[in-house]
Formats: C-alpha cells, sequence, structure tokens
C-alpha cells in the first residue's frame, strides 16, 4: 500500500510540472556524483563596413480640398519616384509609404477652432544599393519635389559574415569569464555543456536630414562602420 501511494504521488507531481509548462535539463555523469557547472555570459562585437543605405523622400501639399492636395501630393510622389528610379535606383527597391490626409484648424478662436484647410503627406523610401550613388539619388529626389529628406541609413546586405564573428568572439568571452570564475573557485573549465544566443544587434549609422542635404550639395559623407555584436550564455563542464 505504501509503495502504490508513492508511485501514484510522484505521477501527480510530474503532472502537475507538465502543466505548469516546466522545462528542465538533465545532464548526467558516469558516477553517482553531479556534474559541476560554471555558466558564463559573453559578449563579441565586430566592425563591418556598409554596403548599402536607406532613405526616403516625403512631400507636403496645404490646400482648401482634401481630394485635391491628396491628388497634388500623388502626383509629386510619382515624380520623385520616377526621378529616384532614373538615378539607377531598381524599382523593387522603392515602396510608397505613410500616406496621410488631416485637417489644419485655426485656433485663434479658443472655443471653436475651425477647419482652414487640408495637408496631405506621403514618403517614397528607396534602398540604394550602391552607396557612391546616395548623393544623385538625392539630388535627384529634391529636384523632383521632395521637400522631406531623411537618412541616409547605411546598413548590411548581408550580415553572416559580421555575425558569425561577433558570435566567436562572444564564446570566446564567455570561456574568459568561466575560467576566471572557476580559478577563483580553485577549478578549471572542462567542455562546453551548452550554448543559447542571447541575441545579435545591427544598429545602423543614421545621418540625419543635415547630412543628406550636404549630400545634395556634393560634401562627401562617408558611411563610416557599423557595430555588429553577439551576446551568448555558455555552460561549462568544472572540473
Amino acid at each position: 500500500m505504501v509503495r502504490k501511494t508513492v508511485v501514484v504521488a510522484t505521477v501527480l507531481v510530474v503532472a502537475l510540472l507538465l502543466a505548469a509548462g516546466c522545462q528542465t535539463k538533465v545532464v548526467t555523469t558516469d558516477g553517482a556524483v553531479p556534474l559541476n557547472t560554471v555558466t558564463a555570459q559573453g559578449t563579441g562585437t565586430t566592425p563591418a563596413t556598409p554596403d548599402q543605405a536607406e532613405m526616403y523622400f516625403g512631400v507636403s501639399v496645404s490646400g482648401a480640398d482634401a481630394k485635391k492636395v491628396l491628388a497634388d501630393a500623388s502626383a509629386v510622389a510619382e515624380k520623385i519616384t520616377g526621378a529616384v528610379k532614373g538615378a539607377g535606383v531598381d524599382a523593387k527597391d522603392i515602396q510608397t509609404a505613410n500616406v496621410s490626409v488631416f485637417p489644419e484648424y485655426d485656433y485663434s478662436d479658443d472655443k471653436t477652432p475651425r477647419v482652414t484647410g487640408y495637408r496631405a503627406s506621403l514618403q517614397v523610401r528607396a534602398k540604394i544599393r550602391e552607396i557612391g550613388d546616395v548623393g544623385k539619388v538625392i539630388e535627384a529626389a529634391s529636384g523632383a519635389g521632395a521637400n522631406e529628406i531623411g537618412g541616409p541609413s547605411f546598413t548590411l546586405s548581408d550580415e553572416s559574415e559580421a555575425r558569425d564573428v561577433a558570435i566567436a568572439d562572444a564564446v570566446a568571452d564567455a570561456r574568459a569569464r568561466a575560467e576566471a570564475m572557476a580559478k577563483a573557485a580553485g577549478k578549471r573549465v572542462g567542455d562546453v555543456i551548452s550554448v543559447s544566443e542571447a541575441g545579435i544587434s545591427v544598429p545602423p549609422v543614421y545621418y540625419g536630414a543635415e547630412r543628406a542635404a550636404a549630400m545634395d550639395t556634393g560634401v562627401p559623407i562617408e558611411p563610416g562602420q557599423l557595430d555588429v555584436t553577439a551576446n551568448v550564455t555558455v555552460v561549462f563542464e568544472l572540473k
């Protein structure tokens, strides 16, 4: 009767753990002594040279009629799109976005603000795969009527190589930290038990409107470098 009660109790405990979504990782050894481990986090950062840029060219039009201002803004956006294509940007790398029409108010009378007209805005976003063409594309879009310019935001077309280097550096960093902890405890680091990636970040290099305007006037702008960062958590055997 006692054995049966213990078995039932064990089954109930396992069922409760499964129902709670508990995840258990078991590491075993040849002997009866549990394996000692040390867990360390590592960070690796590697520089990479951007090879493409992203820009947006906006148009904003005001007027008395909502439909007309939207039509006028759309017509300018089409001209911008054509100009950007003519400057070498492929059609698949051009996107129209953030279309909006909203009323403009006169607040001189605090009690009853009145609508004085409407403003329509559109953006044409472009991915420029040849960084040397950025200035030419900006000049073309500006000449076609773009009165709002954002970017460039420099990015990588392929992050895999830089990402792999950053991960390798992060694992090496984790091992160095683990070795320091093991030495302090009078132990030494053994084999890797598990590795998990905590995230890869590739923040773009962004230039504001002032730098974009400088490009439009022919001032050379260097894209600089990106910092590709990897974070990992590594569990090592502790001997």
